[in-house]
């Protein structure tokens, strides 16, 4: 990205996690000078490390896939840094697609999709050839089918479940993979999912090179992954990075902001980005009229909840497959932690609102403790367990959801916002929902944004 930076042009960014530090990355190598504020004592927003127990955990599991091609390319632009150097196998182990679901009640496999690694869409047609799970009459319904649900445009929004019940999918396959992956990939129960949404993520993962579908396990913590290593990027550009910098309100004059107060210090620059949550970004804003409108968009969003539970044994654990999914139990999907050297480490992880929230989190240990006795053979003794609940982890993907997802430009004129929860129009297609992908795409369209105008 090339472009003539007028002299003394400087950008205050507001929010250090993955979508701010995105936007002050393209910005940073566009020539711009850049201020990154952040209110916390670290960088990465959500996706950050936490200590538990002298370990470097994630604050909650993330799941990350070839399809991030956004995030592959930011991976791209830092290695270009000399005090940078990255190679991608290092940072992540990528692991062919491989989606197992056991039943929690006894063990056995409900559905194995193992794709090789052909070049699409060879290798999604030769995994469902090899599903045990199905029939062959199945399996070829499904080919025919799922194709057609895939690449047949939606004319009317609709929930996933009313989608999904239309194609006449086998019963096994909607249950217990589409549904899941549905709650998985947009936070949102499939009766009250947008379908449009839902099949545009699809479409982004199997109709792409066959390398989309990959998993990509970090090696390392969250922070260390990225946050970072974008610190040492903005800095080596002559960037500035204050953390324990809260944004107290915004100071606008005849249609511009004129500074920002934070911490009862005064900042002035030429541009301004909220890379903030959504009810902070709503909140600075509420006292500006001119943004008025952007307010009531933001706050017409829901909300819900992601929580991982951290089970340490007393000695290595393994599962079947690194991600496994669980059908008819309370555990939803359960990850290996090896390979960021946390052998006797698993994170079960639930979506959205459901029959977890109502119990108490010893309860909760204790079933998902229960269900994976039924699925793994000698499952070593739990010695400590760790319970995070993000109450407010992503926006609600449901039917006309991005009517409430501002843009980037606002009427303010040096004031942009980026996010997950913001809005980006691509081909006419859905917005992505809350992801890490959403965030760094967002910032990275922002950061461009600013540059073209």
């Amino acid at each position: 990205m090339t472009a003539q930076v007028p002299e003394q042009q400087r950008v205050a960014i507001v929010g250090g996690g993955w979508a701010g530090l995105a936007t002050a990355i393209e910005l940073c190598r566009a020539g711009y000078k850049v201020t990154v504020f952040e209110s916390s004592p670290q960088l990465g927003g959500r996706a950050r490390s936490i200590q538990w127990n002298k370990r470097t955990l994630d604050n909650g599991q993330h799941l990350m896939l070839g399809a991030y091609q956004t995030m592959l390319s930011l991976f791209d632009t830092l290695d270009s840094a000399p005090d940078i150097d990255i190679n991608i196998a290092q940072l992540f182990k990528q692991i062919p697609h491989h989606l197992l679901v056991l039943d929690a009640r006894n063990g056995s496999t409900v559905f194995d999709l193992q794709l090789p690694t052909f070049p699409a869409p060879l290798h999604l047609l030769f995994g469902i050839l090899k599903t045990r799970q199905l029939s062959l009459p199945d399996k070829y319904r499904l080919l025919i089918r799922f194709n057609r649900l895939l690449n047949t445009p939606i004319k009317t929004d609709l929930s996933v479940s009313d989608w999904l019940s239309s194609a006449n999918l086998p019963e096994s396959y909607r249950r217990n993979i589409l549904e899941p992956v549905c709650l998985a990939a947009l936070t949102t129960h499939p009766h009250q999912a947008s379908a449009k949404a839902f099949q545009s993520v699809l479409q982004q993962t199997f109709n792409a090179p066959a390398s989309y579908t990959d998993l990509l396990i970090p090696r390392t913590d969250l922070s260390s992954l990225f946050p970072a290593l974008a610190e040492k990027f903005i800095l080596h550009h002559g960037g500035e990075i204050k953390t324990r910098s809260k944004l107290s309100h915004l100071q606008t004059r005849n249609g511009k902001v004129e500074s920002i107060c934070i911490d009862d210090k005064t900042y002035s620059f030429d541009q301004f980005v909220l890379a903030t949550p959504p009810a902070v970004s709503a909140r600075l804003l509420s006292n500006i009229e001119e943004a008025s409108a952007i307010c009531k968009q933001i706050n017409r969003l829901k909300f819900e909840p992601i929580s991982t539970l951290y089970l340490q044994f007393d000695k290595a654990v393994k599962l079947p497959a690194c991600m496994t999914g669980m059908a008819n139990g309370v555990i939803e999907w359960i990850f290996e932690r090896s390979v960021d050297g946390h052998a006797d480490i698993l994170a079960a992880v639930f979506s959205a609102g459901g029959k977890y929230l109502k119990l108490a989190p010893e309860q909760l240990t204790k079933q998902v403790i229960k269900e994976l006795s039924c699925c793994i053979a000698g499952l070593p003794e739990l010695i400590d367990n760790k319970l995070i609940i993000d109450k407010r982890a992503a926006f609600q993907c449901h039917p006309g959801v991005d009517q409430n997802r501002p843009g980037i430009l606002t009427p303010i004129k040096n004031l942009k916002l980026c996010g997950d929860y913001v809005y980006i129009e691509e081909n006419n297609q859905p917005g992505l929902p809350s992801t890490l992908e959403g965030a760094l795409r967002s910032g990275v369209k922002c950061a461009q944004t600013i540059i073209s105008n």
